[in-house]
């Protein structure tokens, strides 16, 4: 049998997190088309904690799902881009804010997972 080896730091790094709030950084965006054909981004999302241990998760953000789409706009201080309804995964890359993380029960034979639930905004400004 062939495989790939882990270090002990992978492995760590496969663990479940505590659902709660992180600080985050995107390191590589890329726009994809979703399995049911809607435009996304796929995003790898670097969260650390305190102890500066770190997490990689990929997240995909759909304008579709509009709030979580603008909330992860907001965190990354694109809202004025966000307006004019033209992003590029260029944008992006390198943004960080905070996000809340939560901890998916497995499904289909598949083990509890951590996904992105929403970027955080410290405000968002009213609504026109």
């Amino acid at each position: 049998m062939q495989f790939s080896p882990c270090s002990d730091q992978e492995i760590e790094e496969k663990k479940l997190w505590a659902k709660g709030d992180y600080p985050f950084e995107i390191t590589d965006a890329e726009e994809k088309t979703s399995q049911g054909g809607n435009s996304m981004f796929q995003l790898a999302v670097r969260i650390s904690r305190p102890d500066g241990s770190a997490h990689t998760l990929t997240d995909y953000v759909l304008p579709k799902r509009a709030e979580k789409f603008k909330h992860r706009c907001a965190a990354c201080k694109l809202l004025e881009k966000y307006e004019t309804g033209v992003l590029s995964d260029d944008d992006f890359v390198g943004k960080r804010g905070r996000l809340r993380l939560i901890v998916e029960k497995g499904k289909n034979g598949y083990p509890d997972r951590n996904v992105i639930a929403d970027y955080l905004v410290t405000t968002l400004p009213p609504a026109a």
